[in-house]
């Protein structure tokens, strides 16, 4: 059957038609508005036929010459990437790309990526504490930009002046004294939501892509000496039960400050979860919702301790520290510029205005963050001598307590390391 010659356009009253018959087509019966369309259906029409002739041997098609080349090359990857397995065809990744352009969540706003984001991390079952913790950080990122901000138009210069925190940049940072850590650690929780956001297509990429991290301040550990915290104590017991045992507990059993007084809201240690016994160690146990880490920890508490916390387990219940956060804050500095350290003023300047006009004077000594946590792991791993067990009771990894916490104690001429150590847990 010669199909070419019945599938050729023809002129017939007037007007350009196909009329014959083919193999796999049948009858044709067709008109156009004009010889072009008439020749370029007349020619796929012809190859339709072909290939079907032809079966497996041979194909024709219509593509060009780089069409051709184009979709070879494109078959290559989709064959080829690992990651694109289970991907049957080119129509297939055309139609993904189709929906993409078209999708609507390139409009999707921040407070809108958080929540999903939050879910997220609900649902791979990332602990309590740690939720909080990205929280926290997703309202501060609300209160600068605005819930409606689109995740889109977010830029890479725009997290570079986030973490950096100068002159006028729009950032949390801005006017206060950072450390490298801190900035590292917001830049940390921002990839991971941008990223989060890359992956469900919010964004093309994430603008925290190729952001240098600030790197981590690699600072010795210090512990007070007697001397110091004895005098930290001694200013805490003047001025309030609740004080004193802030300072105590800190002193003496290692607690972190957001165990005793996280923010407004949050779960912080409570009377209720002491264990007082007249026989064998006295306990405390912190949550894992209370703790930094997400597994739960007993604290065993020293004697001198115990007999500190003990008459006013009698009198109170509720939360160790019941002052909100923002007088507690007050509180907590106006004792460390009363024991002589360089503090901010503005919030004790209720307390005592004389001392806020001078706590920030350059001769008096620099506070070093934690050094009160740091003081009872030195003291207690010098007298332990276990690091495994201190980080059990501290909540941190024994690798952590044996690189930064080892033979810290030098003592005195009077006193060897261990017996310093000792006299360390004989104060009240």
């Amino acid at each position: 059957m010669n199909y070419k010659h019945a599938l050729r356009p023809r002129l017939l009253a007037g007007k350009w038609s196909i009329q014959g018959t083919a193999p796999l087509l049948g009858r044709v019966r067709k008109q156009y508005p004009n010889q072009d369309i008439a020749e370029l259906e007349s020619q796929k029409l012809i190859a339709h036929c072909r290939n079907h002739v032809a079966g497996s041997d041979i194909r024709e098609t219509l593509l060009s010459k780089q069409e051709v080349k184009d979709a070879q090359a494109s078959l290559h990857i989709l064959n080829s990437d690992t990651k694109l397995q289970g991907v049957g065809s080119l129509l297939e990744v055309v139609n993904f790309a189709k929906d993409r352009v078209n999708s609507s969540n390139h409009d999707i706003t921040l407070k809108g990526a958080g929540r999903e984001y939050i879910n997220d991390l609900t649902t791979r079952k990332r602990s309590e504490n740690y939720l909080k913790q990205v929280f926290n950080r997703l309202n501060k990122l609300y209160s600068y930009v605005g819930e409606d901000f689109l995740v889109k138009d977010f830029t890479k210069e725009m997290i570079r002046a986030w973490i950096r925190g100068q002159g006028k940049d729009l950032s949390p940072f801005t006017g206060n004294e950072v450390t490298n850590t801190t900035r590292t650690n917001e830049l940390t929780f921002l990839k991971g939501f941008f990223n989060f956001c890359e992956g469900q297509d919010y964004i093309e990429v994430a603008p925290t892509t190729g952001v240098k991290s600030y790197g981590k301040n690699q600072k010795e550990i210090v512990a007070l000496t007697i001397t110091e915290a004895s005098e930290l104590l001694e200013w805490a017991k003047a001025y309030s039960d609740e004080a004193y045992a802030y300072f105590a507990l800190s002193l003496f059993a290692g607690l972190r400050p957001e165990e005793l007084r996280p923010q407004d809201g949050q779960e912080q240690v409570m009377w209720e979860d002491f264990t007082f016994r007249t026989k064998g160690a006295s306990t405390l146990e912190v949550s894992y919702l209370v703790g930094k880490v997400s597994t739960r920890r007993v604290v065993e508490l020293p004697k001198n301790l115990v007999s500190i916390l003990l008459p006013m387990s009698i009198l109170y219940r509720g939360p160790v520290i019941a002052s909100s956060y923002a007088k507690w804050r007050g509180i907590k500095d106006y004792i460390r510029a009363k024991a002589g350290y360089k503090v901010y003023g503005q919030h004790f300047n209720h307390i005592d205005s004389e001392l806020a006009k001078v706590s920030n004077d350059t001769n008096r000594k620099e506070y070093v963050r934690d050094v009160l946590r740091h003081s009872a792991i030195t003291y207690r791993l010098e007298l332990v001598k276990n690091k495994d067990a201190v980080a059990l009771w501290a909540g941190n990894s024994p690798a952590i307590i044996d690189s930064h916490y080892r033979a810290l104690v030098k003592g005195t001429l009077d006193l060897d390391p261990t017996a310093y150590a000792n006299a360390y847990f004989d104060l009240k």
